[in-house]
């Protein structure tokens, strides 16, 4: 009775872990991979768990299927870890190899003075590679995405994968007794599921808890940076702005803000569609990017307009900034469709020096570039050339 109810718990346990994976290979495109593999990781474990319990007696009879189903399920944990991290099963090769080389040694015939010691002695090396492989691969990219909680996810592997050494140890020492003791073995009722329900619980759970977190991340970067360009969206940048404006003007610190718009990006739509237009948005952010330094943003202000903070950078150091970002995008040779002119930006800037708002910054630096496509495009102009804004002519009052 006691069995039978352990038996319940780890199958409901099971089966709520398989719901979630089921429900995240529903709702989740970009994850449907590793979730159907963690929710076959669960069915395996599952068979695992009925066929353990249901057996009267040793678990000889069905040491055969155990160890099988425990390769299985092993695969499929690495597996699926592998298509998490990767977005595909990398390392398929490996695991197929290393469970076929498994089932072989556990069904193939061998002599009887060394079956029961070869067989273990693959099976448990099979296991072993199966839990230490994803460990080895997948801590470095793994530890980047997440960064101090990447190692969450692998503890399970690393739990494991302990036991299953303890086990070779003991069988590398004193083989006959290790074999004996795993063939003639009875430890199948209820407290053989509390270390399986542990192990499965932690696995499942931190796994769980990496893919929620990474939806969290991706709805954060959803929200502040834009999807075609890779750039910040105008709301984020002009809350980066006040900022930067606010440490600035306590630190004593100039200022720069860049306006860049694409020159004829009408004519790029109109010769060769928005696609076209889209893939030069596209290239122009990831260069703009790839331009500025760690402590500079960049985002899209609207159309084919980009905005530029270039925090601490006074009037002096601009210019020279401003040259380097022109010759840069004229030898990227963005691509556009036939019968365009090279691709070109007009670019204005403005610098704050401790006075102002950031409204104020936006529409100089705003003023400047519409003056330099006004001057031909291609041109780079200072806010600071500008003269004072001329007042309207006053209306002259009828005689």
């Amino acid at each position: 009775m006691e069995s039978r109810l352990a038996l319940t718990l780890a199958l409901v346990q099971l089966g709520l872990f398989g719901l979630c994976w089921g429900l995240i290979a529903a709702l989740m495109p970009r994850e449907r991979r590793s979730a159907l593999l963690f929710l076959a990781t669960c069915a395996c474990d599952a068979a695992t768990a009925w066929l353990q319990i249901m057996q009267d007696g040793s678990l000889r009879p069905v040491a055969q299927g155990l160890m099988t189903l425990g390769l299985g399920s092993a695969t499929l944990v690495s597996a699926g870890a592998d298509a998490f991290v990767h977005g595909h099963v990398r390392h398929r090769g490996f695991w197929a190899l290393t469970l076929g080389l498994g089932v072989a040694a556990t069904w193939l015939p061998l002599p009887a003075a060394v079956a029961d010691l070869t067989s273990l002695a693959v099976y448990q090396t099979a296991f072993l590679l199966l839990l230490g492989m994803p460990i080895v691969w997948l801590r470095q990219p793994i530890h980047q995405e997440f960064g101090r909680y990447g190692w969450l996810p692998l503890l399970p592997f690393g739990l494991m994968g302990l036991a299953v050494l303890a086990f070779l140890v003991h069988l590398l020492l004193n083989p006959a007794a290790a074999a004996h003791s795993y063939a003639a073995r009875n430890d199948h009722g209820a407290s053989s599921l509390i270390p399986f329900a542990i192990t499965s619980g932690l696995f499942h759970i931190s796994w769980l808890g990496m893919m929620l977190g990474r939806q969290v991340v991706r709805a954060n970067r959803l929200a502040r940076v834009d999807n075609l360009t890779g750039v910040l969206r105008r709301g984020p940048f002009e809350a980066e702005l006040d900022a930067a404006l606010t440490l600035a003007r306590r630190l004593q610190l100039p200022v720069t803000l860049a306006f860049l718009d694409v020159d004829h990006f009408k004519r790029i739509n109109d010769e060769g569609g928005h696609a076209a237009g889209d893939r030069v948005l596209q290239a122009l952010g990831q260069l703009l990017r790839r331009c500025l330094r760690g402590s500079d943003r960049c985002g899209r202000w609207g159309g084919e307009e980009f905005v530029l903070l270039l925090p601490g950078m006074s009037a002096p150091q601009a210019p020279a900034l401003m040259r380097r970002l022109m010759r840069e995008i004229a030898q990227a040779r963005i691509p556009v469709p036939p019968g365009c002119p090279p691709l070109s930006v007009s670019l204005g800037y403005a610098v704050w020096a401790g006075d102002g708002t950031g409204a104020a910054l936006v529409d100089q630096a705003d003023a400047a570039m519409y003056e330099a496509k006004r001057r031909g495009r291609n041109t780079i102009v200072n806010h600071a050339e500008l003269g004072p804004p001329q007042a309207a002519p006053a209306l002259s009052s009828p005689r």
